[in-house]
C-alpha cells in the first residue's frame, strides 16, 4: 500500500509499505484525509509529537475491511469515521467536563495519510463511527467536532464575532448560524472574505468594524493583540482563544475587562467523542452547506500541490484522495 511519509521539515515522501493486518483492531480502507493546520505546521517547523520518519494526518473516514468478532458495531463493508483520540471518560478531568484534557485517552498509533490504517482494539470500539453519507464533508468531523465542544462548555450565544475566517472560524459561524446566532466574521485576505460571502455569511475587515455589542468573541487565529476585541463586547462576555498560540508566546490585556465588566478570558481546543458523535450527526443534515468548505481535493501522488495549496490563503480545507482513480478503492 502507499503510504505519505514525514521525514522532517519540508520533506515528504511517498512509499510502498506492507499493508497491516487485524490482529490488533479493525483495518480501514481509508477513502479521504484533511489536511488540518497542525499538519502544516508540522511540515513546515516541525513537532514535538511527530517524530520522523512518520505518517501524518487525523482528519479520515473509510471503509471497514478487517475486524475482529469483539467490534460488534461495525460490519465489514460499513463506512467510518475515525475519532483520532477518545477520553476514558472516568478519570477526574472527565468527570470535571474537560476530555479533551484527559491524560489516559485512546489513540491512533498512527497518521491516515495512507491507503490502510489499523484502528487499535482499545480504540476501535470507541472512537470509529457508522456513517450513513460518505463524502468529502466527512474529513470535517473532527474540525467540527473542536467547535462543538467549545460551544458544549459556554452555550450557544445570541450574538458572535469570530475572529478568523480559515476552517476553523467558518466551522464556528456555520454551526452557530444554523441555531439562530447572529455572526459577524472578521477576515482581511480578499479571496476568503468573498468565500464566506457568497455562503451568505457576514464579513468585515478589521479596520471596518466599529459596532459593540457581541455576548461571545472567538479568537479562531493566532493573531498579536487578541484582546483588542473586549471594546466590542458586552458586559459578562466571553472572549475565547481558539486559535493555537505557542508556549512561550506572552499577551497584555486591561484587566478593567475582567474586574469591572466581568468578560471571562477562555480557551478551547478539543473534543469529547459525544461531541465527535454529534459532528457526524450534523455533517449529515447539513452535508451539502459543510461540503463547501472543502474547497480542493488531490490524489496521494500529488501531495506536493495539496501541500503547497494549503499554505496559501486561497482555500479552505484541503483534502488528500487516497486511492488513484484507475486504483480498486
Amino acid at each position: 500500500m502507499k503510504a505519505l511519509f514525514y521525514l522532517g521539515p519540508k520533506k515528504l515522501e511517498l512509499r510502498d509499505i506492507e499493508e497491516p493486518k487485524n490482529e490488533d483492531g479493525v483495518v480501514i480502507k481509508v477513502l479521504e484525509t484533511g489536511i488540518c493546520g497542525t499538519d502544516i505546521k508540522t511540515f513546515l517547523r516541525g513537532h514535538h509529537l511527530f517524530k520522523p520518519p512518520t505518517i501524518l494526518g487525523h482528519e479520515c473516514y473509510g471503509i471497514v475491511v478487517e475486524k475482529p468478532a469483539f467490534v460488534e458495531h461495525l460490519e465489514v463493508g460499513d463506512y467510518v469515521a475515525v475519532a483520532p483520540y477518545g477520553e476514558c471518560g472516568v478519570c477526574e478531568k472527565c468527570r470535571k467536563g474537560l476530555p479533551e484534557l484527559c491524560k489516559n485517552k485512546t489513540y491512533l498509533p498512527s497518521g491516515c495519510f495512507a491507503q490502510y490504517i489499523t484502528v487499535p482494539a482499545n480504540h476501535s470500539l470507541r472512537g470509529l463511527f457508522k456513517i450513513e453519507k460518505p463524502g468529502k464533508q466527512v474529513v470535517l468531523a473532527e474540525p467540527l467536532a473542536c467547535v462543538i465542544g467549545t460551544v458544549r462548555k459556554f452555550g450557544v450565544p445570541e450574538r458572535v464575532l469570530i475572529v478568523g475566517g480559515g476552517v476553523m472560524g467558518t466551522l464556528f459561524a456555520i454551526y452557530l448560524s444554523v441555531r439562530g446566532t447572529s455572526v459577524r466574521i472578521v477576515e482581511p485576505f480578499e479571496w476568503r472574505a468573498s468565500f464566506l460571502k457568497d455562503m451568505g455569511l457576514d464579513v468585515m475587515e478589521p479596520d471596518a468594524l466599529k459596532e459593540k455589542g457581541y455576548d461571545m468573541v472567538v479568537i479562531a487565529a493566532t493573531i498579536d493583540e487578541p484582546f483588542q476585541y473586549m471594546d466590542l463586547m458586552r458586559d459578562g462576555g466571553s472572549l475565547l482563544l481558539f486559535g493555537g498560540y505557542p508556549k512561550d508566546k506572552r499577551l497584555t490585556l486591561n484587566p478593567f475587562h475582567l474586574h469591572y465588566r466581568e468578560i471571562v478570558v477562555s480557551g478551547s481546543f478539543g473534543y469529547s467523542l459525544p461531541d465527535f458523535a454529534e459532528a457526524l450527526e450534523e455533517l449529515g443534515i447539513e452535508n451539502e452547506l459543510y461540503s463547501k468548505l472543502v474547497t480542493h481535493s488531490y490524489s496521494v501522488s500529488e501531495y506536493d500541490k495539496a501541500f503547497e495549496k494549503a499554505m496559501d490563503k486561497e482555500c479552505m480545507k484541503i483534502s488528500l484522495r487516497m486511492w488513484e482513480n484507475d486504483e480498486k478503492a
